[in-house]
């Protein structure tokens, strides 16, 4: 019985890595499976399309004149599957990767080995580049075993699933409006997929990901631009399943700012490169006319909201939005960048090791080792120091005693 379904979105491709990725899912150990390529603004592929399925009775194509983007052909695929009562698993294939002959086979019996609630079902992958050489060795591969093998709630930190996956339509039939919010689509349809079910990953590499292809869509994401917007989409599914969920942020950060200069975006882009993200960040605006809220507001964040002091004092301004927060860690930004992309990750693990004794934690100055501050630490209040936040909340009350407090 046919209850495998498979997608190939297909926009231009070149023609020698097309055919290597239509061979080697045609020639699956599993040959039982309804497949659709859908041709999504390129026209000219479906000549060589025909050639490579010529009249293979499993595969259908579906084309569109106008490019319309991976979400709408990968929800146009599965339109067609979801149409075949049968079909009970599914997963979707890029048209310059290679998969190994096992793939269908190996993710297909997980799902049917597993319990009712196992919705998703993952491998590891090796890369390649564009002559097909491996790029990973085994110390590589052992390390993308251990980063894919966490727990599902690390799949809210990072995309932990890659590019070799199998689901069952149960659960995707739940998906609300399907794949969207390009050009991290898969990563936001894991999120959406895992309200519903859990995941188990494989460790052993069941297919080749060919690495910034010619036309693939990492490719397409090397400009600030490009890489600002695929940056916002990637926070905005996490934040987005974290609000479907109910997880409120750990961590309000506060940027206080009076003008605007290289420095300071440079900053606010270091920040959102920074791996922990369940956090909202403040522009504190103390312009008098609200060109720093103007100039920032050109990087968007989805957890950035903009907060205007014009003119105010920098401690003062600080001291009344922190009387306002609601999260239980608080960090004051300076101009100074995180050193690492783990560094916030870090230091919020190790104020949750601490009893409350210790009110916040922070990187000395060589960064080689971290501080704790407790009751008894004299000491002012540090820039990029993650305190709990009633505990700053009082070294900001004694901080601006002299400048007056507008309360």
């Amino acid at each position: 019985m046919v209850d495998l379904g498979i997608v190939m979105p297909l926009y231009k491709q070149k023609p020698e890595f097309l055919k290597a990725a239509l061979h080697s899912v045609l020639n699956q150990t599993i040959q039982q499976f309804k497949m659709v390529i859908v041709i999504d603004g390129a026209p000219e592929m479906e000549p060589l399309v025909q050639s490579l399925v010529g009249n293979d009775s499993r595969v259908n194509t579906v084309s569109y004149a106008i490019n319309q983007g991976v979400p709408h052909a990968l929800n146009t695929g599965f339109a067609e599957l979801f149409k075949d009562r049968r079909i009970q698993f599914l997963t979707w294939v890029s048209s310059d990767n290679i998969y190994g002959p096992h793939f269908l086979e190996v993710l297909r019996a997980a799902l049917l080995k597993g319990p009712v609630e196992l919705g998703l079902v993952y491998s590891s992958f090796q890369s390649i580049d564009n002559d097909n050489k491996p790029l990973n060795d085994e110390v590589a591969l052992s390390a993308l075993r251990k980063y894919q093998g966490k727990p599902k709630e690390a799949l809210l930190d990072s995309s932990i699933v890659g590019v070799s996956f199998m689901y069952k339509s149960c659960y995707a039939k739940k998906v609300p409006g399907g794949y969207s919010l390009a050009p991290v689509e898969d990563y936001d349809y894991w999120l959406k997929l895992t309200d519903y079910c859990d995941i188990k990953y494989i460790p052993v590499e069941l297919m080749e990901y060919r690495v910034d292809s010619t036309f693939s869509v990492s490719a397409q994401l090397k400009t600030t631009d490009a890489h600002r917007k695929w940056r916002y989409a990637y926070h905005l599914a996490r934040h987005d399943a974290r609000r479907r969920r109910g997880i409120a942020p750990e961590i309000s950060i506060l940027l206080p700012l009076r003008e605007v200069s290289e420095e300071t975006i440079d900053r606010i882009e270091n920040l959102y490169e920074q791996v922990f993200s369940n956090y909202i960040c403040y522009v504190l605006d103390l312009s008098s006319d609200q060109h720093v809220s103007a100039a920032l507001k050109q990087i968007p964040h989805p957890c950035s909201v903009y907060a205007t002091y014009p003119n105010w004092e920098k401690d003062v301004a600080v001291l009344a939005t922190v009387r306002s927060l609601h999260t239980p860690f608080t960090m004051l930004l300076d101009l100074k960048g995180f050193q690492n992309v783990m560094d916030l990750q870090i230091l919020i693990n190790q104020l949750h090791k601490s009893g409350h004794n210790i009110w916040s934690t922070y990187y000395t100055d060589n960064h080689a080792v971290i501080g704790y501050r407790t009751v008894d630490l004299i000491k002012p209040v540090l820039s990029n120091e993650l305190f709990r936040t009633n505990n700053l909340v009082h070294l900001l009350e004694e901080r601006v005693k002299h400048v007056g407090d507008p309360s």
